[in-house]
């Protein structure tokens, strides 16, 4: 989403701005892409291909963790692409175990799944508030998402809660390594899949996951830079 500036942009504001686009780049940095699948022979032996990366693969400017993936790094869980290949920043996956590892990816998967709901969730609401379905005092008087913490904290807040609980449960009847399997294929609600075009929806949906991240937080970023609707911005 691009930023449109206003003329009337204060310097508080534009300290938001910094403050927004630190926190967009800090989570595209989080979301790091362990290897191919098909090059695993177990979890164990992956964490230490990963520690044992060539300090050859470093980049030029000298900096501590910032690497590529010169050779291939064994970790057996979908997402490393080209052109950035293992991105791992931050080193998360060199210093974890396999159990901590497969963790990350568990929690990296939750985050974009709810990320791309937050992405409806600032749209839809927008749309609702610019065509007037809920009264004039929803979303008021700004009409933007982030609208919704002085115009409807009650609400807000039962939503919150009710996400939490969910999770909460989530959390208590499933194990470490099974949490993000929501049970569709089992309840046959979705024709199964070949084990190929599997793993070819899981990298979709971790992609589309990632993007949502990051939209994400352009979609906080943008309102928080000129408390405009997003849907007035998209349309010029």
């Amino acid at each position: 989403i691009t930023s449109i500036r206003s003329p009337s942009v204060t310097p508080p504001t534009t300290t938001k701005m910094k403050l927004a686009i630190l926190s967009t780049v800090v989570a595209g940095a989080a979301a790091f892409a362990p290897a191919s699948m098909d090059r695993a022979p177990t979890s164990l032996s992956a964490t230490r291909a990963v520690k044992k990366a060539p300090a050859t693969a470093a980049v030029s400017s000298g900096k501590k963790n910032i690497s590529f993936n010169t050779e291939p790094n064994e970790t057996g869980l979908i997402g490393d692409l080209p052109p950035v290949g293992f991105f791992d920043p931050a080193g998360f996956a060199a210093k974890a175990s396999p159990e901590e590892l497969i963790r990350y990816r568990e929690v990296e998967i939750m985050h974009g799944r709810f990320a791309q709901l937050a992405v409806l969730g600032f749209l839809l609401p927008e749309k609702y508030a610019a065509d007037g379905a809920f009264g004039d005092d929803f979303l008021a008087p700004s009409g933007t998402a982030l609208e919704v913490f002085n115009s409807d904290p009650v609400w807000l807040g039962l939503t919150l809660g009710v996400i939490a609980v969910l999770e909460t449960i989530r959390l208590i009847q499933t194990e470490p390594g099974t949490r993000t399997n929501a049970g569709i294929l089992e309840a046959g609600l979705y024709v199964t899949p070949t084990p190929e075009k599997l793993g070819e929806y899981k990298l979709k949906e971790l992609q589309n996951g990632r993007l949502a991240m990051l939209a994400f937080a352009g979609e906080v970023a943008q309102e928080l830079v000129n408390s405009t609707p997003l849907w007035e911005n998209l349309q010029g």
